[in-house]
């Protein structure tokens, strides 16, 4: 959590931003008073108190006891100090305001990345709110896959859609160093949250951010990666899911096919000769989409052993 601090702070007004989506109403078990009441007397009083009050919603005490001082260091942040300032004896009383609001929206369930502002994806920070999904594992090795397929020297035009936080495209840039990146997001605020995090990585030359359906109104593409939605209508999600992250970034129709096969039907239209399609899927859509498109898709496990990710070489 130090580097992420640390890189958060070079960028602090954007943070403070970020963070300015706090819940009005605190847990039942913080009251208002203990919201604005007197700073801590200790950086290790406050992380105790943190701890106890995540424990209930958290379960394991180690666990709340390292959230605890994850959400310290980010209140720092946020309160325009630098972490290394927790090393001091006492805290100020913006700190100690800050770290009481970000621990009462935390032990309501709000995703530990939303409150802090930020998520982690292969080694990079990115500036996440509730308008676009927390980076998965499973999108983690789906870029895995997408390097296995572009050469190291390839000058290649991408077009990742569903772009939400811009991981992907920063990910795939960040290792690809002469490709060119377009994202694409019909959410005009996941494509803020995406455009301020390819300023973050000054890949502003590299990554065109556009508010678009599935694709642009015009250009031709090497590849194509696709992060759309694919759970189907009808399934049940997990609260913590339905209660913070966007749905609509999750929902693909009747079947959880419907966003993804149009988007192949449309591809033609935007894909060079040999262009190749990457698509994460659901874990048990390989049958309808190997019906559908007749075997023109091979398919790939995740780490659970799971077909995630299915791909046409062109």
């Amino acid at each position: 959590m130090k580097k992420s601090a640390q890189l958060i702070q070079s960028n602090n007004d954007e943070c403070v931003m970020m963070n300015k989506k706090l819940d009005a109403n605190c847990n039942s078990r913080i009251s208002n008073h203990e919201v604005i009441s007197m700073p801590f007397s200790s950086v290790s009083e406050a992380i105790s108190w943190g701890a106890k009050m995540l424990l209930e919603s958290i379960g394991d005490a180690s666990l709340a006891e390292r959230e605890s001082k994850w959400l310290l260091e980010s209140s720092a942040v946020s309160a325009g100090r630098d972490p290394l300032f927790l090393n001091q004896p006492d805290l100020t009383a913006r700190v100690s305001s800050v770290f009481r609001s970000h621990i009462a929206r935390r032990s309501r369930g709000e995703p530990l990345s939303y409150v802090i502002g930020e998520a982690s994806f292969r080694g990079i920070d990115l500036f996440v709110t509730s308008d676009v999904l927390i980076p998965r594992p499973e999108t983690e090795q789906l870029v895995d896959e997408i390097l296995k397929l572009i050469p190291k020297a390839a000058e290649w035009q991408i077009l990742d859609q569903g772009t939400g936080s811009g991981a992907i495209a920063i990910a795939v840039a960040l290792e690809r160093k002469l490709v060119h990146v377009t994202g694409i997001d019909k959410s005009t605020s996941a494509i803020d949250i995406a455009k301020k995090n390819v300023k973050r990585y000054g890949l502003e030359n590299r990554i065109d951010i556009i508010e678009a359906d599935i694709f642009p109104k015009e250009g031709l593409f090497d590849m194509i990666i696709a992060n759309l939605p694919y759970v189907p209508d009808k399934v049940d999600l997990p609260k913590e899911i339905t209660e913070w992250e966007p749905v609509l970034a999750l929902r693909g129709g009747p079947t959880g096919m419907e966003v993804i096969n149009r988007s192949i039907e449309l591809s033609n239209k935007f894909l060079k000769p040999n262009g190749l399609l990457i698509y994460e899927i659901g874990e048990e859509q390989e049958s309808g989409f190997r019906e559908h498109w007749q075997n023109r898709f091979e398919f790939k496990k995740d780490l659970n052993n799971k077909i995630r990710f299915m791909i046409d070489r062109g």
